[in-house]
């Protein structure tokens, strides 16, 4: 009788239409750690409020040790680079590029893009990215452009966002399988870059943005939507009107 009863419970609370895998919350590993930017504040409060917005846990890991294990990725539903190394062994970054192509979800955060400039892989990890970048503007307020008004990560972004600061990365080559959608006009010199953007890699689908070089962008709730809606794109659990399945959106 006690399980019969336990068993209502369950069937209770459960709303209806949703299974127990929707209701069950993404799984992340956050990789980060290198220079130049302040992990050490920035990752808890990315990671925080990423996971107030979406059911998502992350598996935080500074370093690179992780890609040690060529089956690093198969406990998780995404990886989530937010890195700056510019050195990184190529059998490491091999691992990381294999687990992408072979169907794992890949969030690139800011220096992901330039990440890894020094060693022999980095071409491989640029057509991984889906972009090119090797230098930014100066660090200054700028403001973003919507590409593509209809595409699901950009249904709750705003027409026009500036951000108060911010290092705005020079596009060398948009690559082919990626798809742009937001760009930003140099205030420098008059150029346009893509500053986030779909694309795949292999079998996997992945989602950039070069934005975020520390709290004037990574602090802004528009921002952090834009991460939690890339997050599950790259993941499929984001429908062509920006919505998700019940229980992947709080």
């Amino acid at each position: 009788m006690l399980n019969h009863l336990h068993l209502v419970c369950l069937i209770a609370l459960t709303p209806l239409g949703t299974t127990a895998a929707e209701q069950s919350p993404l799984k992340a590993l956050f990789l980060t750690g290198g220079g130049y930017h302040d992990y050490q504040r920035l990752v808890p409060h990315l990671t925080s409020n990423l996971s107030q917005s979406v059911a998502v846990t992350f598996d935080v890991k500074f370093e690179l040790d992780a890609l040690k294990d060529p089956a690093f990725a198969e406990k998780y539903d995404v990886i989530v680079y937010n890195l700056c190394f510019d050195e990184a062994d190529g059998a490491l970054l091999d691992n990381a590029i294999n687990a992408t192509r072979q169907g794992k979800p890949a969030v690139m955060i800011h220096c992901a893009v330039h990440a890894f400039r020094r060693s022999i892989r980095v071409r491989e990890w640029e057509n991984c990215c889906g972009m090119r970048s090797k230098v930014h503007d100066p660090y200054q307020p700028f403001t973003t452009r919507k590409l593509d008004t209809n595409h699901a990560v950009l249904k709750r972004w705003p027409d026009e966002w500036k951000t108060l600061g911010d290092e705005l990365y020079q596009t060398i080559e948009f690559l082919p399988g990626s798809y742009p959608l937001l760009k930003a006009k140099s205030p420098k010199d008059g150029r346009e870059h893509i500053v986030s953007w779909t694309s795949t890699c292999g079998k996997g689908r992945v989602f950039a943005t070069t934005l975020g070089h520390d709290f004037k962008t990574a602090a802004d709730p528009h921002y952090l939507r834009l991460l939690a809606d890339g997050l599950l794109w790259a993941c499929q659990k984001l429908d062509s009107d920006g919505r998700a399945p019940p229980g992947y959106r709080k």
